[in-house]
């Protein structure tokens, strides 16, 4: 959990303090969207090799070393004259990003499906956690001493944490337990059709961090400071969510692919609110999307390392983490061009909910086929000669 909060202090950092990077850059709104896409663009990747390194070598080695990468990215970051150097240690970080999942994966794979929602998503929860204290300090800190001194704080967690992980991993890291064996097979999602949900899924939330700020700043008319605020609170609402929905899942394991499902349709109606509220609202607006359209991760790690091979959690959240980035990718450089063309965030929000949508008829479409007894085969006699 503090890896994954000390690698979503270091990416949502940008966008985090995105209005002043534009500014001192020149960045247009798709510029805007592609500091998140550029990020996932590395993550993606390094997530499948980095998930294959962790069932191979171990998850502390890997762990540490995609900690000090993200370091090195926002170091770039922070010395950048250009965007063209801004966005390279943007990748940079984004690789050591993807290495540091599929670890966290395989160190948190409880044994018992019971739990295997309520662990994962507290695991998932330091990706919101990191952002809600990019969210609160580092505006705060770039109003007042730039951008890039604020990249420091993001830089110095890194390498701490990536130390830390170094010694204490030395102890004792190894995965806890497969999933394959504690559900009947028609209760598991059907790969690599699921991975599609993570596309969607991915897609809409890493919009949601790259292009909140914005908004609250060009179409609520927010200060930096105040929209870094809404950020957090956007973010709290999914710290609160993730094992809130986790939890919820485990209650009946069998049914965790509803549960996501759920989770998304849920997610779609958030992120219209976003938009639609009057101002007064707007705080419960964000907590709302947080709590939905950032929720789903947990459970949908869950239910990946129920689908994975016995011995294989790695490699299989890594082949995930390849199409959660991707979506990543694309889908914030898509709706920064839509809310570009259009002149309208309304748009850009309302793709975030079909895409919100489209989650929930993936999860249908990737649902095992029930188990079915094989048919007897016909009994034959053969006449045996006298």
């Amino acid at each position: 959990m503090l890896a994954l909060a000390a690698g979503g202090f270091a990416v949502v950092g940008a966008s985090a303090n995105a209005p002043l990077i534009r500014a001192d850059l020149g960045l247009t709104e798709v510029g805007v969207g592609a500091i998140a896409s550029v990020a996932y663009l590395g993550a993606m990747l390094t997530a499948r090799p980095s998930g294959r390194a962790t069932d191979r070598f171990g998850p502390a080695v890997v762990l540490a070393t995609g900690l000090l990468v993200m370091a090195a990215g926002v170091t770039v970051v922070a010395t950048a004259a250009v965007d063209v150097v801004f966005y390279v240690g943007i990748a940079v970080a984004g690789l050591g990003y993807g290495i540091i999942n599929p670890p966290t994966n395989v160190l948190a794979n409880p044994g018992r499906a019971q739990r295997r929602g309520l662990v994962m998503s507290v695991k998932q929860a330091g990706v919101p956690l990191g952002g809600i204290l990019a969210g609160l300090v580092l505006p705060a800190l770039g109003s007042v001493h730039g951008w890039r001194w604020a990249a420091v704080v993001p830089l110095g967690t890194c390498v701490l944490v990536g130390l830390l992980v170094g010694v204490r991993g030395r102890l004792r890291s190894a995965s806890a337990g497969d999933g394959t064996a504690l559900l009947r097979p028609d209760m598991r999602m059907r790969l690599p059709h699921g991975y599609g949900y993570g596309f969607v899924m991915a897609g809409a939330q890493v919009s949601i961090f790259a292009f909140t700020t914005v908004y609250l700043v060009e179409g609520r008319g927010l200060t930096a400071a105040q929209a870094g605020l809404g950020v957090a609170l956007l973010l709290v609402g999914g710290v609160c969510g993730r094992p809130l929905w986790g939890w919820f899942s485990d209650l009946h394991p069998e049914l965790r692919l509803r549960h996501l499902q759920v989770v998304s349709a849920l997610g779609a109606v958030a992120v219209t609110l976003l938009w639609a509220v009057p101002a007064g609202l707007l705080p419960v607006a964000l907590l709302l999307v947080g709590l939905c359209a950032v929720g789903w991760n947990g459970v949908y790690v869950a239910a990946i390392a129920e689908a994975a091979e016995p011995g294989a959690v790695g490699g299989t959240t890594g082949a995930s983490l390849v199409l959660i980035n991707l979506g990543a990718v694309a889908c914030p450089l898509l709706i920064g061009f839509v809310v570009s063309l259009a002149g309208r965030w309304s748009i850009g929000w309302i793709v975030c909910a079909a895409l919100n949508l489209a989650g929930a008829g993936i999860v249908a479409a990737s649902r095992a086929a029930p188990a079915t007894a094989p048919e007897p085969e016909p009994v034959t006699t053969e006449e045996t000669p006298l």
